[in-house]
């Protein structure tokens, strides 16, 4: 039978294994050395991505503002084109009432003059019914005070009852389509009178120097 070496106390064996256990390794560290730069470059590339998303979103809010604006445009001028689609129209019919209207008043005093007066006003009042109806109405000039983007002065007079710069006269009417003109009203204006001639004061030419100065100067 073979003798059990009694020398080596299990106690002694147990130590010794814990010694072992808590001592540091001598393997290296699991965690390489490029892991720290690893890990980085996740986090570059998500602020990368998010530099993009609101790059893109500020582009888009772009866009959809610049599209915002030409609707707005775009709606403009088709209100543009609709209030003033007629004002060919309106040029080529000016002249047929300014001949209705200047037939009437020079139309004699003679027979049947009156009854064919009354039918020319009542033409003309119907015309300007459906300028009324369009937005076409005349120019206010008689009286007013002249503007030179609603008037054209024909002439000037002068006028002791008026202010200068006043129409005291209309010599053929001006229409205006929804506020644009579309013919200035021809008119005579006011002018300012001359001013008086200021006379010289008494004496003043005897105050004035002879020529050649004064004889008695040395």
């Amino acid at each position: 039978m073979d003798r059990v070496d009694e020398s080596q106390d299990p106690k002694d064996e147990t130590a010794a294994e814990l010694e072992e256990q808590a001592a540091p390794s001598s393997t290296p560290s699991s965690r390489g050395p490029d892991e720290g730069a690893e890990a980085a470059e996740p986090v570059d590339e998500l602020s990368q991505r998010t530099a993009e998303v609101l790059a893109l979103k500020d582009k888009l809010q772009r866009v959809e503002a610049g599209f915002v604006n030409e609707t707005k445009r775009i709606r403009r001028q088709a209100e543009q084109d609709r209030k003033y689609a007629i004002e060919k129209v309106v040029v080529d019919l000016l002249p047929v009432i300014d001949a209705l209207h200047g037939a009437r008043e020079n139309l004699g005093e003679g027979e049947g003059s009156e009854a064919m007066r009354e039918g020319l006003a009542l033409v003309e009042k119907q015309l300007q019914g459906v300028f009324q109806r369009y937005g076409i109405a005349p120019i206010e000039a008689l009286g007013m005070p002249f503007d030179p983007a609603r008037h054209q002065a024909m002439m000037m007079v002068e006028n002791a009852e008026l202010e200068p710069q006043t129409v005291c006269n209309v010599m053929r009417l001006g229409y205006e389509l929804n506020g644009r003109v579309v013919r200035p009203a021809e008119v005579i204006v006011v002018k300012a009178p001359p001013a008086p001639v200021e006379s010289a004061p008494e004496g003043e030419a005897a105050d004035e120097p002879t020529e050649g100065g004064d004889e008695n100067e040395s």
